[in-house]
């Protein structure tokens, strides 16, 4: 059974998720990475038109503090580049979250539950899980054009992401990752409509980035299989 869940964040830290989660997923994701079939869902598709045009339309309410629109495009370029990940891996442990390497618009203090209820049940039906599926929100972020947010791996949370974000032109935009087995850099580029991608945090880190010059708008999500759920 797949139930959404409002986790709190010492609560996301500190939930081990099943290394083999005895749902589609073991077979659908491969080198850590995956895309999702979900746009056939038309209540799911349905519900995201919804949550991004009221987005377009409350645009002047969201937190758009971090957006910097004449930021260098050869700043961005170089900050999602193969040698800046490189230097940054010589440099640290991996990078938890992109910290202030970003240029968007947030809007995290959306729930869109409704939204998070129906993105469960679509999970639950093309994944078949068969030991309980926890889903809570995590990452909810507009790029508009020279939109980025730069290399890190969400490895310290246990479990998979599951971002659903919608791009208005194909190749415009695009999530950018390092095959953590062969360490080739892959850019996965935006078609037009909702794109749906998956990645695993938790058995070797992930880097990614992301891009956009288009306005892309982002709806992340954590997915766990916890080892063992609180009596």
């Amino acid at each position: 059974m797949t139930s959404p869940s409002e986790f709190d964040r010492t609560e996301i830290l500190q939930t081990k998720s099943a290394k083999i989660t005895d749902s589609n997923l073991d077979h659908l994701i491969t080198d850590h990475f995956a895309v999702l079939n979900l746009g056939d869902h038309t209540e799911l598709v349905a519900q995201l038109e919804q949550a991004k045009n009221w987005l377009i339309n409350n645009r002047e309410t969201l937190n758009a503090g971090d957006y910097d629109p004449n930021m260098p495009i050869s700043d961005i370029s170089h900050r999602l580049s193969e040698d800046h990940l490189l230097a940054l891996q010589q440099a640290m442990e991996p990078k938890f979250v992109a910290g202030d390497d970003i240029n968007y618009i947030k809007f995290s203090n959306v729930r869109f539950s409704t939204l998070t209820q129906t993105l469960a049940h679509a999970l639950n039906e093309r994944l078949s899980p068969r030991r309980t599926m926890r889903l809570f929100q995590s990452g909810r972020n507009w790029y508009p054009p020279n939109g980025y947010m730069g290399w890190h791996t969400n490895s310290n949370v246990q479990g998979f992401r599951l971002y659903c974000s919608h791009a208005p032109i194909p190749g415009a935009s695009y999530f950018r990752y390092q095959n953590p087995t062969t360490k080739a850099i892959v850019t996965s580029w935006d078609e037009a409509g909702w794109n749906f991608r998956c990645f695993r945090t938790d058995l070797k880190p992930l880097w990614h980035c992301v891009y956009s010059d288009t306005d892309r708008i982002s709806f992340g999500y954590g997915l766990m299989f916890p080892v063992k759920e609180s009596a």
